[in-house]
């Protein structure tokens, strides 16, 4: 097993790559500087290990280790533990002993990244390439103790963060300084052309705010200007006034630009400007506006349906849209969803969120608040329901990503900044929202609450007060969330005397308004931007909101319901967490892979599942994106012309597909009522998968039943649809739940034919009860089917199941995640290449390439280790798995 300190001692080691002598004391770098050097770095790595090995302990540690450059006034301990696990343990004594000039493995590191020179970069690739490669085999626990032991890397020390209360506040990286004057001036101009002209038809009299179109302002984690210095801003609105009335939610992208006055330029970013004003670029006092027309009101461009980016310009409270097409409106090609979108609490009751997400989303929330504070924007308020996440179409899909929107109420109504209840604790709602936003975020749920909180009583503030200062000293928290700096800010948020220096004057309301920006500044935002920079995760924003969200399983409750109570179905509840773990990093993987293949990326995989039909009413139909991605339904038993499901084994299989963001279109045929009636439904099963092949066209074919005799029909079936295809269809079937009492079931033991799919655990330990005889010879394959939950009818919870009929879904979905990726490769993989992936034997031999062998033929499928090794590697191992084909003609 690989130690983290012989994984970078053997990086530095290299022959082509000798670590340096220890440098004279008057020659080194102070210790301090050491640490700037060498601590980010290592940080990083470590933290991006823990994100694609899903460990969040591992994630704790790369985070402080660089937050330590800041709280430990006695980091030299951490040096020299850095250094004696970089080292060979053998010299830790006499390391120790030598104390300030001797930390030759950091000093080496140091060197690697400081040097600007070709080959030193080149060096700094080999040191990271060889590091990552040994970071993924090493027992994590054995790092994280050796950190704990001298860093104290526990919540105990709080009382340091008094330490940087004293320094400055600083904007996070790249931000733009003033950026709420220029919000300023867009909300005015918005305000002046935002009269509907809508005709009386679309106008139907009715509430306050019929007439308006809605709208919503995206909020980002970075705030700064363009190449041309000016300040953009991006937000939808409704195309038509108050959707709500028509159901019509279509949404028009907008691109608004500021030109930023030269006075009130200034990019933060290690003292250096970021913005250079070329000599070709205007000056704010230009009048010339070639490029931009002058138009009457935003509710005639709004109402066109262009279906594409429209640009604004704002120049002296005046509005101008863009004539021409540019690179910005061609490049663009966000479609959002036609509905109104998810708010914060839904999307945090349904989304899980990846490690280091939660406390980006606090961090562009709160400065959100910080920026907007007094401005119309933040006075309309911005709670749980009012900060919105829009879906995005891809194909026929909807996916959400982390991407916050403000919505603006058309009503305009301001929402004030101080109350003065007698007997309320904490009397300014616009900072106890942002505290209950934080709470909702860390712990991962939506509190139940009603409107802003200017709205609630005395009892109800002090109420729901005292129970978010329990919940910040609980443990509830997401891993990621349980910082010092994290509960500091939500602390702050919750405390009624954080104003009480800046306190607010009814008659002068705007008296110590800036003190109380910067208080809210330095207890709220800058604890969460140090956060945020200190992990690292600031240079992950990018690709954080191009990550989708996943969502959230549904956890079995204590007491299980009767209904098809068996030894195959009772919950084992120690082990639900790692398989949801399991089936969510299966999940993410989907939906990486369908992103980087995109719109337009050739023909979409397709995936029969043969089974008792589905029911509408479960809880993962609540989200249309379910629906979309069911492209066809046929009823075979009783023709019924919606789905139907008497049963509910097959809503449990295909809610398992769509949990796992199966990147394919969906075919679903009821061939039986139940399993009490599967004997009888050989001919339903039969025409199914004639269908299946002919009319639906599909690649893979999934069957969770089986016969204990042969079936010719069904055999028959099979082999012409095999023939018709010519080959690039793939049948998996479930091969028993009986264990050694009995073979494969038909069809599993149709081994030319098709796929027989066993069950295993998280570990890929083949279950006995799920492991039947093999009935050829060659290899057989298991993965994940064991303590599997997914909906059910008539439970919101969903159901436990295990066997080998739960793990052929998850099978299908491998498979398909791996032709889809083929498919993003146009320039690798030819048409041949994705035929020969839609076969038996080019799944065989993949699943075979990338499986794990467990033993007396039989191999578990898991694609997690196999699709971290970079796109060389992966292209390089299917092509060879594919050469193995016996039509290939490589």
């Amino acid at each position: 097993m690989f130690s983290f300190a012989g994984a970078l001692w053997k990086a530095l080691h290299r022959s082509d790559n000798p670590a340096p002598e220890p440098s004279a004391p008057d020659k080194c770098p102070s210790l301090l500087q050491l640490a700037h050097q060498t601590f980010p770095w290592l940080s990083i790595q470590i933290t991006n290990i823990a994100n694609e090995k899903t460990k969040p302990k591992l994630g704790e540690l790369g985070s402080h280790l660089c937050s330590r450059l800041e709280r430990d006034v006695n980091f030299t301990r951490l040096l020299v533990e850095l250094e004696s696990i970089l080292s060979d343990r053998r010299g830790l004594d006499k390391l120790r002993r030598k104390n300030d000039d001797h930390f030759p493995r950091l000093r080496a590191l140091a060197d690697t990244l400081e040097n600007a020179e070709v080959d030193a970069a080149k060096r700094q690739q080999d040191v990271e390439k060889a590091l990552r490669a040994r970071l993924k085999k090493i027992k994590y626990s054995i790092v994280f103790t050796a950190f704990a032991e001298l860093s104290k890397i526990v919540e105990e020390d709080d009382d340091v963060l008094d330490v940087i209360s004293s320094q400055p506040s600083r904007l996070g990286k790249d931000d733009f300084v003033g950026y709420e004057k220029y919000a300023t001036a867009v909300q005015k101009a918005l305000t002046k052309y935002s009269s509907c002209s809508c005709s009386p038809s679309d106008q139907e009299k009715g509430e306050a705010g019929d007439s308006n179109h809605w709208a919503r302002l995206r909020l980002k984690p970075l705030y700064r200007v363009n190449e041309q210095n000016q300040i953009p801003f991006d937000m939808v609105f409704s195309a038509s006034p108050n959707p709500t009335r028509t159901r019509q939610f279509e949404w028009q992208p907008v691109h608004i630009l500021v030109s930023a006055a030269e006075s009130s330029r200034r990019v933060q970013f290690e003292q250096k400007s970021a913005v250079v004003k070329t000599r070709d670029q205007p000056s704010s006092s230009n009048t010339d506006i070639g490029g931009y027309e002058s138009i009457d009101n935003l509710c005639t461009l709004l109402s066109s349906r262009c279906d594409s980016l429209l640009c604004l310009k704002v120049a002296k409270d005046r509005l101008l849209v863009l004539r021409e097409v540019t690179q910005l409106v061609s490049s663009h090609t966000v479609q959002h969803d036609a509905s109104p979108g998810l708010p914060l609490g839904q999307v945090l009751d349904r989304f899980g969120m990846r490690y280091g997400m939660r406390p980006v989303l606090a961090y562009i929330l709160a400065k959100a608040v910080w920026y907007y504070y007094d401005s119309d924007w933040m006075s309309m308020g911005m709670t749980n329901d009012s900060v919105y996440f829009m879906g995005e179409t891809q194909e026929d899909d909807v996916t959400y990503f982390c991407k916050p929107y403000l919505s603006l109420p058309p009503d305009g109504k301001r929402q004030v900044e101080y109350r003065h209840v007698t007997g309320m604790l904490h009397r300014y709602p616009r900072v106890l929202a942002l505290g209950i936003m934080l709470v909702e975020i860390a712990t991962g749920r939506h509190l139940a609450t009603e409107g802003h909180p200017d709205h609630w009583d005395a009892k109800t503030v002090n109420n729901k007060l005292l129970r978010l200062q329990e919940q910040v000293n609980s443990d509830e928290f997401h891993e990621d969330c349980r910082f010092p700096r994290y509960k500091d800010a939500v602390r702050k948020c919750l405390d009624p005397l954080l104003f009480q220096n800046a306190a607010f004057n009814p008659q002068k309301p705007t008296e110590n308004l800036s003190r109380r920006r910067q208080i809210l500044y330095d207890g709220v935002v800058d604890p969460l931007r140090q956060l945020v920079e200190g992990t690292g995760w600031d240079n992950e924003l990018e690709d954080m909101e191009k990550t989708a969200l996943v969502p959230k399983p549904r956890a079995q409750p204590p007491s299980t319901n009767s209904v098809r109570a068996g030894a195959s179905e009772m919950p084992n509840p120690k082990s639900s967490s790692h398989v949801d773990e399991w089936l969510d990093n299966l999940a993410a993987l989907a939906l990486t892979v369908r992103r980087k293949k995109g719109r337009g990326g050739g023909t979409p995989v397709k995936i029969a599942i043969l089974d008792t039909g589905y029911d509408q009413s479960t809880p993962t139909f609540e989200s249309p994106r379910s629906s979309y991605r069911i492209k066809g339904w046929k009823d075979f038993v009783s023709g019924s012309p919606t789905p139907v499901d008497a049963d509910g084994h097959g809503t449990h299989l295909l809610t398992l597909m769509l949990r796992l963001e199966c990147p394919a279109h969906i075919y679903v045929g009821r061939v039986t009522e139940s399993s009490k009636t599967m004997m009888s439904a050989e001919s339903s099963i039969a025409e199914a998968i004639r269908v299946a092949a002919t009319e639906w066209d599909v690649d893979f074919v999934s069957l969770s039943f089986g016969f204990s005799r042969h079936v010719p029909a069904i055999h028959e079936a099979i082999t012409h649809a095999i023939s018709h295809k010519k080959g690039a269809i793939t049948f998996f079937a479930a091969a028993n739940n009986d264990g050694s009492n009995s073979g494969e079931m038909f069809p599993a033991n149709l081994s030319d034919h098709v796929i027989p799919v066993r069950a295993t655990n998280i570990e890929g330990g083949l279950k006995a009860r799920y492991n039947p005889p093999l009935s050829s010879d060659g290899v057989v394959f298991g993965t994940l089917g064991v303590d599997v939950v997914s909906d059910w009818p008539g439970m919101d919870v969903g159901k436990q199941m295990s066997g080998c009929s739960v793990a052929t879904p998850v099978a299908v979905t491998i498979a398909a995640v791996l032709l889809e990726y083929a498919a993003s490769k146009p320039l690798q993989f030819t048409d041949e290449d994705l035929r020969l992936m839609r076969t038996r034997r080019g799944v065989y031999e993949i699943f075979k390439e990338i499986g794990i062998d467990a033993g007396n033929r039989r191999y578990y499928v898991a694609p997690f280790d196999f699709m971290r090794l970079g796109d060389d590697v992966i292209i390089g191992r299917l092509k060879s798995a594919l050469g193995r084909h016996p039509e290939s003609k490589a």
